[in-house]
């Protein structure tokens, strides 16, 4: 029960992020994630606000799970097995965006950690089940890396504060891509100050001096 409640608050947590402001500004990159390829094209390779907001809608538009009638073999996915099917195909367009340079590798693999951070939230876990303490353990230490906040399956806020960590690691993703010249700019200005001065040169030994003809 616990479980539902959580993806159920996650799902709405990223409707209602999608619907603020949008990830991608006006001015700078192309949301590549409405651009549509030419048909007999391969698809076009998806930037790090096209990847984000493709998270961001991960539990839009999904279809009823339905059993098949007997004999009836199963056409179209649904429910979680669509999202868990959307998850694959962000991770195989994080590792095509990094390969083409549209992303470095620390958004890659944060990016990578919320998809597996996903991942997790939409797989059953019952009672009892030998891999509650691994999840456990998964979902502690991610909370506590985004937000410091320890989490446990007995919290009665946990719910709350997996939701917070999702939220804040979405925003930072967008702030880590919003702020990529500047950040360029001050490496530069940090790196000039953060180091000692290189000594000055060598002078020449007094042997090597030469004498005035």
């Amino acid at each position: 029960m616990k479980r539902k409640v959580l993806v159920s608050l996650v799902a709405l947590l990223g409707i209602g992020l999608h619907a603020g402001e949008p990830a991608v500004p006006e001015a700078g990159f192309a949301p590549t994630a409405e651009v549509a390829a030419p048909a007999g094209e391969p698809a076009a390779i998806k930037d790090g606000y096209a990847l984000l907001n493709s998270l961001l809608t991960l539990f839009e538009n999904l279809l009823l799970e339905k059993k098949p009638a007997p004999g009836e073999e199963k056409v179209t996915k649904g429910g979680l097995a669509l999202v868990d099917e959307r998850l694959s195909q962000l991770g195989i367009d994080s590792k095509a965006a990094l390969e083409a340079g549209l992303i470095d590798k620390i958004f890659f693999h944060r990016f990578r950690r919320l998809l597996m951070h996903y991942k997790l939230i939409i797989t059953p876990v019952v009672r009892g089940d030998l891999l509650k303490d691994l999840f456990a353990r998964a979902f502690d230490d991610f909370t506590w890396s985004v937000t410091y906040e320890r989490w446990a399956w007995e919290d009665k806020d946990g719910i709350a504060k997996m939701a917070a960590a999702v939220e804040e690691e979405f925003v930072q993703l967008m702030i880590y891509l919003d702020t990529r010249q500047k950040r360029d700019e001050l490496k530069k200005k940090i790196g000039m100050r953060m180091l000692p001065p290189p000594p000055p040169p060598p002078g020449k030994k007094k042997s090597e001096v030469k004498k005035p003809e």
